[in-house]
């Protein structure tokens, strides 16, 4: 606050703007793509400052109070900046009160009275905002602004997202039946519909060269069990067509229903080809129609930087505290410990198509996990999340990608809450904890959570 500078000529102003250097520095040395302005002390500053984001479009404003400032210059930019996420961070210099420090010290640490003043004006104002504390360079204040910088990385790579659907929600499951609208509205993605035949015209094109140059790098990196050549290559055949329906129609996500009518057709299933899309193209691939497990996995893909599995929840085991989460085919390679531990195999269901069709068969890796869905409910979406603990176990003989899911919560205690409180058929499951950013992603959007670790 410059009324504060000529009081202490000379000294505070260039204690404060040390500080704010050292924040900045901070901020550029955590994070990509940061935009800082001066040091605001006065009203101009603040116009400087909100002229500054508007020209960067900046998806989220972190305001740093390193010294005490009036609400009226805050809010002066945060009202030019009406839909970008506001996070207050009130820093001190030190983490320890000295004893022998004077007035001016403690003005050069009167971040929160500032705060104290701004978050009391923004909640009479019914306006949305998040808060950290911390010093210049306290771990956990950086650690949790990470967690509020991914959640709106997340929201905003989703905003620009085409998701392309092919067929529809399978016969019978409501629970994962969404409204497309109610789906923009919330997520303000983009959803194309893809008619099959599109599909199929590519796939119609293939020719026999370009299978067997694919089919046999794949048949080189993973071993085999109960498949054929003609199985193989039959599953490359659409998943070359997948690809290319994917590029025609500038993707970035795709949802099929695969049974019936895309394995009579094809004469295979569409499992490998979801799983070579996504690790070739970098989109995410859901099946059945399942739009909110898609949305889920595409934030924990953008969160983590990882592919998630898309499962089922499964039987549980009392002495391990874990939930067997059975997998539909779609996950990559780098779910397992190692490609070594991956083998080719026939798919595990057969819906009246010829040919043993193609999957892989794995266990998702050890270590931390996190299970989640996004849910329709009678009052908008909410969003389930839950920690949880890939157990170190051998791969089961099941001709499917799965996981078993170690929580906290007594596993029966912990099934009667997950289904108590609503859910689908269908389980996320991401790679890493990340429960703490989807939660603010949550919020962000205004979503309802379920969480339960």
């Amino acid at each position: 606050y410059f009324e504060y500078w000529r009081m202490f000529p000379g000294t505070l102003q260039k204690k404060v703007e040390s500080d704010m250097e050292r924040v900045r520095a901070n901020f550029r040395k955590h994070f990509e793509n940061v935009v800082c302005s001066e040091t605001v002390d006065t009203l101009d500053a603040a116009e400087k400052a909100a002229r500054l984001f508007k020209a960067e479009e900046i998806d989220l404003l972190v305001v740093a109070y390193g010294t005490y400032l009036p609400d009226f210059m805050t809010m002066h930019v945060i009202n030019q900046l009406q839909k970008v996420p506001v996070v207050f961070f009130s820093v001190q210099n030190t983490e320890r009160i000295d004893p022998n420090s004077d007035y001016e010290h403690s003005l050069r640490n009167s971040s929160t009275i500032g705060i104290a003043q701004i978050t009391g004006t923004m909640r009479k104002l019914g306006r949305d905002y998040k808060i950290i504390v911390g010093s210049i360079d306290d771990p956990r204040a950086y650690k949790k602004l990470g967690v509020y910088v991914k959640a709106t990385q997340a929201i905003a790579d989703l905003r620009e997202s085409n998701i392309g659907v092919i067929g529809n929600v399978f016969r019978g499951m409501y629970d994962l039946e969404l409204s497309k609208t109610f789906l923009k509205s919330a997520f303000d993605v983009n959803v194309i519909y893809i008619q099959s035949g599109h599909l199929l015209a590519e796939w119609e094109k293939v020719t026999e060269e370009e299978v067997k140059e694919i089919a046999g790098k794949l048949l080189k990196r993973f071993k085999k069990r109960g498949i054929t050549d003609n199985d193989v290559e039959r599953a490359i055949k659409l998943a070359i067509a997948m690809e290319r329906i994917a590029k025609r129609f500038r993707l970035n996500a795709m949802c099929f229903l695969d049974q019936h009518f895309l394995q009579k057709q094809t004469l295979t299933t569409a499992r490998i080809g979801a799983s070579l899309l996504m690790e070739n193209t970098d989109m995410t691939v859901a099946c059945e129609g399942d739009l909110g497990g898609l949305v889920t996995m595409m934030l924990m893909k953008s969160i983590s930087g990882e592919h998630a599995l898309m499962a089922e929840w499964g039987e549980y085991d009392a002495e391990l505290n874990s939930c067997l989460l059975m997998g539909h085919g779609i996950g990559v390679p780098s779910l397992a410990a190692s490609e070594a531990a991956i083998t080719l195999t026939r798919t595990p269901e057969e819906w009246g198509f010829e040919g043993g069709g193609l999957n892989y068969e794995l266990i998702v890796k050890p270590g931390p996990i996190t299970l989640g869905h996004v849910i329709e409910t009678v009052d908008g979406y909410k969003m389930v999340v839950s920690p949880a603990n890939s157990v170190d176990m051998p791969t089961m003989a099941y001709n499917e990608l799965h996981a078993m899911a170690q929580v906290k919560t007594p596993i029966k205690d912990y099934l009667e809450a997950v289904f108590e409180s609503g859910v689908t058929h269908h389980c996320i499951v991401g790679i890493s904890d990340m429960s703490q950013e989807l939660l603010a992603v949550a919020e962000m959007l205004k979503l309802k959570t379920f969480y339960i670790d």
